[in-house]
């Protein structure tokens, strides 16, 4: 999967604290207690040595971008070392399943949605999430400029662009909000499907849909903007009857979670920190981001 190649806001949406256990139904909460006696290592001890460290391998749900800034300061800045731990990140070279990497031990940790997790605990699968570390608003993009939708509710019957097209996730998402707008006669055989996978604003540009979804307002938005679409919108998935589920967190299986628990404690704890230096120091946090992507790459426009 390519990198983007825009410019995109840094500072993003992260909660305060970045770290919030998670408590559904379906998403399995672990407390990892509140005492603060862990061992870290300061870059003179020997537990900072890499072969003491404990290694992560986190897997990424997506290329690398500003919705992973948590853990790339963390990496940057020493925080992970401090706490004795060497975190990978992995991005996918194409779409996987992260359960079946972390059973056949290719990774430890992955980044996924809310909605994937459940999805994944209703089918039987072995997945824990544990951790959140962003939340941001989210919906389906349009081209505001174009004329022909202003709100939702113009959207019935249109092409739109998802992931898992030619499933069905992106006509029911569109077509809940369609109906939350007032059409109740939308039918939901009306709507045309492309799969643009995640490049949400290629597939507006290039005339293949009328519509993308899931897009996140802190990183799509800003994205189609610098690609030319001057006039880049969504619709927001909390205003127009669909439940919240932009955000992301961190996931694992029930039994990796059970022999690694003392480490994934003190990746979240890292990643806490983290974020405390996204909120206070967003300049430090903005280098580290162009040195981790390589900044020229992610400053051009294709």
């Amino acid at each position: 999967m390519k990198h983007s190649s825009v410019t995109t806001p840094i500072t993003m949406i992260y909660p305060r604290p970045a770290t919030v256990i998670i408590t559904t139904a379906l998403l399995c909460s672990v407390a990892f207690g509140q005492q603060n006696d862990d061992k870290t290592c300061t870059s003179a001890s020997a537990e900072c040595d890499d072969t003491n460290l404990e290694t992560i391998r986190l897997g990424l749900e997506w290329f690398t971008n500003p919705d992973h800034l948590p853990l790339i300061v963390a990496q940057k800045h020493g925080i992970f070392a401090s706490f004795g731990l060497d975190v990978q990140l992995i991005e996918p070279s194409d779409h996987w399943e992260a359960e079946e990497e972390i059973l056949a031990g290719r990774l430890d940790v992955a980044v996924t949605e809310p909605l994937h997790l459940a999805q994944d605990a209703a089918k039987g699968k072995p997945v824990l999430g544990f951790s959140r570390f962003l939340h941001t608003d989210g919906g389906v993009l349009y081209d505001a400029g174009k004329g022909d939708i202003t709100r939702p509710a113009d959207m019935c019957g249109k092409t739109i662009s998802y992931p898992g097209s030619p499933g069905p996730g992106g006509p029911a998402i569109v077509n809940t909000m369609v109906k939350a707008d007032g059409k109740l006669d939308c039918d939901i055989t009306s709507y045309k499907k492309h799969n643009g996978s995640f490049f949400h604003t290629d597939a507006l540009q290039s005339n293949h849909a009328d519509v993308a979804t899931l897009i996140f307002w802190n990183f799509e938005i800003p994205e189609a903007k610098a690609k030319g679409m001057k006039d880049a919108a969504f619709f927001s998935l909390k205003e127009w009857g669909v439940p919240d589920f932009c955000q992301l967190v961190l996931m694992t299986t029930p039994s990796h979670f059970d022999k690694r628990k003392d480490v994934l404690r003190k990746l979240v704890l890292a990643m806490r920190r983290a974020t405390g230096i996204v909120h206070q120091q967003p300049d430090l946090a903005r280098e580290y981001y162009y040195q981790h992507v390589n900044k020229e790459d992610a400053t051009s426009c294709d």
